[in-house]
């Protein structure tokens, strides 16, 4: 049935392109949440992550456990990093005069040349490619953030640039503080199902 958990009667669990897309905006906005938070206790920020999931799957969809969600996660994760490594390269190295199609073809050619197959999640990292996790930075930032650390014990961090200055540029956007009135209000604006329609679909090629 549709309406089942990942947990019933102990098959493996599938994941499509709509819920990867699902996943990555919900995983995203959660982060992004001032309200939320990507610095809290691990357990806490993913309990958030998979219940803004399950509120805007479909219907018929898997209702997904933390578990599963996690774990699944984890893996996409680890590729689109790789691939982002690649495309931020680029994207900061471009020759002059190359369009936006030369520009997602080169870090295709070189991620399919060294993992000796092709990238699979675009339609994920097209979702999570403009958040500050993933963005490119400058040279210049890099140099300046690459001696400077950040840990928090316990808490929910994630490197997910794989360029040397991982989390800087998102650590530097949660520290500046938002007033709580704007905090509410945005929290609730991200959490509609419409504005988490448009985040899905405007990604498309």
């Amino acid at each position: 049935m549709g309406q089942d958990s990942d947990g019933d009667h102990g098959k493996r669990t599938t994941w499509t392109v709509v819920d990867d897309k699902l996943l990555a905006a919900s995983y995203t906005m959660m982060s992004e949440d001032p309200t939320v938070g990507n610095t809290q206790k691990s357990e806490s920020f993913w309990k958030w992550v998979v219940e803004y999931y399950n509120t805007n799957r479909d219907k018929k969809a898997k209702k997904r456990t933390a578990e599963k969600v996690k774990a699944h996660w984890a893996a996409v994760k680890k590729i689109v990093n790789r691939y982002n490594g690649i495309y931020n390269k680029w994207y900061t190295d471009r020759p002059s005069g190359w369009s936006d199609d030369d520009l997602m073809m080169w870090p295709h050619e070189e991620y399919k040349s060294t993992f000796k197959s092709n990238f699979q999640y675009e339609h994920v990292w097209r979702i999570v490619k403009d958040s500050p996790m993933y963005a490119p930075q400058s040279s210049g930032h890099r140099s300046e953030k690459k001696a400077r650390t950040f840990e928090s014990s316990g808490a929910h961090t994630d490197s997910s640039n794989a360029t040397p200055s991982v989390d800087t540029k998102y650590n530097e956007a949660q520290s500046r503080p938002m007033g709580h009135k704007a905090a509410k209000k945005k929290g609730e604006e991200r959490r509609t199902h419409k504005y988490l329609v448009g985040v899905i679909f405007d990604c498309e090629i």
